[in-house]
C-alpha cells in the first residue's frame, strides 16, 4: 500500500524520535499517540485541551510535551515553536493529522464555512510546515507527514470544500518533495479511505471498506518506517479512488451525481 518505492524494505524505525502529532486527541491521531509513545518522545497538539489532557494520563511515563492549539490559528502555531526552540526540543518526524470535515450545501453556500474547512485542512499544515523546516534543514533530515483523504484525488458530492482542502494540501506537499529532492527531507502523503472517527461516527452515509483507527495508525507506522511517499489505505477502496481519476469529467459526474 502506498505508491511505489524502489526498497520494500524499511528504511527506518519509529524509535527513540521526537515525533510531533497534531490532531491528536481523538481518532487517528490519538491512536498513533498510543502506539508511538513507549518508544519516542512525543509531541502532542489538539485543539481539545481536556482530551488531550486525558491521552497524556494513559501514556508511559516519558517527557511527552502537550499543547492545546488551533493549528490553523498562526500566532499559537509560532508560539508553541517557540516554546521548543527555548526548549531545545528537534521534531525528527511530524505526523499533520489535524483536520476537520463540517456540512456543505452546493446550492446555499456559506464562505464563513468553507473558510473555516479550507483554514484547518490546509493552512493548518502550512502554518506547522514552515515551522518544522528551517530545522529540519540545518540537520538535512526529517520527515513530514500529512493526512489528506481518498476524497481529495477527484470532486465529491456535497463535499466541495473538504476535496478542495486535502486535494491542495497533496499537491502542496508533492511540490515540496520535488524541491527538496537532493536533501535529507522527507514528505509523505497519508489518503486514508473510511476510518471510525468523531468525524465520521455522526455521518448517515454508506461507508465501504471502514476501518478502525487502530488498524489505519498500525498502517501509517508502518508506511512512515518505509518512508512511502504515499500511503493510502484500505488497498481496495484507494485502487477504485486511483482509477477513478481517469474517468471522463461527464462520465464521472453523472456516476456521483446524487451521492451522499
Amino acid at each position: 500500500m502506498g505508491s511505489i518505492n524502489k526498497k520494500d524494505s524499511p528504511q527506518m524505525k519509529l524509535n527513540n524520535k521526537t515525533i510531533l502529532i497534531t490532531g491528536a486527541s481523538s481518532g487517528i491521531g490519538y491512536e498513533l499517540a498510543i502506539q508511538l509513545a513507549a518508544t519516542n518522545r512525543l509531541v502532542l497538539i489538539a485543539r481539545r485541551e481536556e482530551l488531550l489532557t486525558d491521552l497524556i494520563n494513559k501514556l508511559p511515563k516519558r517527557d511527552h510535551l502537550h499543547f492545546k492549539c488551533d493549528v490553523g490559528d498562526y500566532e499559537s502555531v509560532k508560539n508553541i515553536f517557540q516554546i521548543l526552540t527555548d526548549q531545545k526540543v528537534q521534531i525528527d518526524v511530524a505526523i499533520l493529522n489535524a483536520g476537520i470535515s463540517i456540512s456543505f450545501d452546493p446550492f446555499n453556500m456559506s464562505i464563513e464555512r468553507i473558510q473555516q474547512v479550507i483554514n484547518i485542512n490546509f493552512f493548518g499544515v502550512i502554518n506547522v510546515i514552515e515551522r518544522l523546516l528551517p530545522g529540519m534543514r540545518q540537520k538535512n533530515e526529517g520527515l513530514i507527514a500529512a493526512t489528506g483523504s481518498l476524497a481529495g484525488y477527484r470532486g465529491m458530492p456535497t463535499a466541495a470544500p473538504y476535496s478542495a482542502s486535502k486535494s491542495a494540501m497533496a499537491t502542496f506537499l508533492e511540490s515540496l518533495r520535488i524541491d527538496y529532492l537532493k536533501t535529507g527531507v522527507k514528505f509523505t502523503l497519508i489518503s486514508p479511505g473510511f476510518v471510525l472517527t468523531p468525524m465520521t461516527a455522526h455521518k448517515n452515509k454508506f461507508m465501504p471498506f471502514l476501518m478502525t483507527p487502530e488498524k489505519a495508525a498500525q498502517i501509517i507506522i508502518r508506511g512512515l518506517e518505509k518512508e512511502k511517499t504515499e500511503i493510502h489505505f484500505p488497498y481496495s477502496l484507494s485502487l477504485i479512488a486511483k482509477l477513478g481519476r481517469l474517468i471522463p469529467d461527464r462520465i464521472y459526474a453523472r456516476l456521483m451525481h446524487g451521492r451522499h
